[in-house]
C-alpha cells in the first residue's frame, strides 16, 4: 500500500468514526431562530453534523452529506445513501416508510435478554449477540461490522462518483435558485397589479339590491 492509499484510508476511517460517535438532533446554534433546526445531517467533507439550513450555505452546498433518521429512538441511515460509501452487506436492514435503513450503532439491550424464538430463520449479531431477523446477515449495525472486521470493511469513494454527485448537486442548486428568482418576480408583479386595481375602485360600502317580487295573483276558479 503506497502513501496515497494509506492517507486516503485514514481519512475514510476518520469520518466514519466521527459519524458513529456524534450525537444528533441537537439544536443548531447558527440557525437557532429558525424552525426545524435540529442537526440531523452529517457532512462527510467537513466531518461534522449540521442542520438542514446549513446544507444550503456555501460551506456545505456541494459537499457529500448523509441524513440521519430516527427509528425506535435510535439513529439510522438510509441504505440508498450510505451504500455508496460503505459496504453494507451482511448488515440487518429495516423498512421505514417504504425505504430500507440500517442502524449506526448497536441497540442497547438488557443483560439477561435471550434470543427471540419468533422466527426460525433468526440469527444473532457476531459482535453484540443481539437478535437479527435474517440469517444471511451477521451484524445488526455499522459499528458492529467495523468492530468485528475493521480490516475488511470497504469504502466506495471513487473520483468518478464524486464528480457525478458534484455535478448533479450543482445543477440542482442552480435550478432551485432560478425557481426562487422567478417566484420572487411573480410575487412582485402580482403586488403591482393589485395596487393598480385598488386604485381604480373606491372603498364604498356595497349596497344589496333586492329584486322586487311581482304581485301575486290567484288562478281563476272554473
Amino acid at each position: 500500500m503506497n502513501l496515497l492509499q494509506s492517507e486516503k484510508k485514514t481519512i475514510d476511517e476518520d469520518w466514519m468514526a466521527t459519524l458513529l460517535s456524534l450525537e444528533y438532533f441537537g439544536m443548531c446554534m447558527n440557525h437557532k431562530n429558525l424552525h426545524k433546526n435540529e442537526k440531523n445531517v452529517f457532512c462527510i467533507d467537513c466531518n461534522v453534523e449540521i442542520c438542514r439550513h446549513c446544507c444550503n450555505t456555501e460551506a456545505h452546498v456541494l459537499h457529500h452529506r448523509l441524513q440521519i433518521c430516527k427509528y425506535v429512538y435510535q439513529d439510522v441511515l438510509r441504505l440508498l445513501d450510505i451504500q455508496h460509501y460503505f459496504d453494507c452487506s451482511e448488515i440487518q436492514t429495516y423498512k421505514i416508510n417504504g425505504e430500507r435503513a440500517i442502524h449506526l450503532n448497536s441497540r442497547p439491550q438488557a443483560k439477561d435478554a435471550r434470543p427471540s424464538t419468533k422466527s426460525k430463520n433468526g440469527a444473532s449479531c457476531v459482535t453484540c449477540k443481539r437478535y437479527i431477523q435474517d440469517r444471511p446477515n451477521q451484524f445488526c449495525s455499522i459499528s458492529c461490522k467495523i468492530s468485528a472486521s475493521s480490516k475488511q470493511h470497504k469504502f466506495c469513494f471513487s473520483l468518478v462518483k464524486q464528480q457525478s454527485v458534484l455535478e448533479k448537486e450543482h445543477f440542482r442548486q442552480e435550478r432551485i435558485l432560478e425557481e426562487r428568482k422567478s417566484f420572487t418576480s411573480s410575487l412582485t408583479d402580482v403586488s403591482e397589479d393589485s395596487d393598480v386595481l385598488l386604485s381604480k375602485f373606491s372603498l364604498r360600502p356595497l349596497m344589496r339590491i333586492l329584486k322586487r317580487k311581482g304581485i301575486s295573483r290567484r288562478s281563476p276558479l272554473y
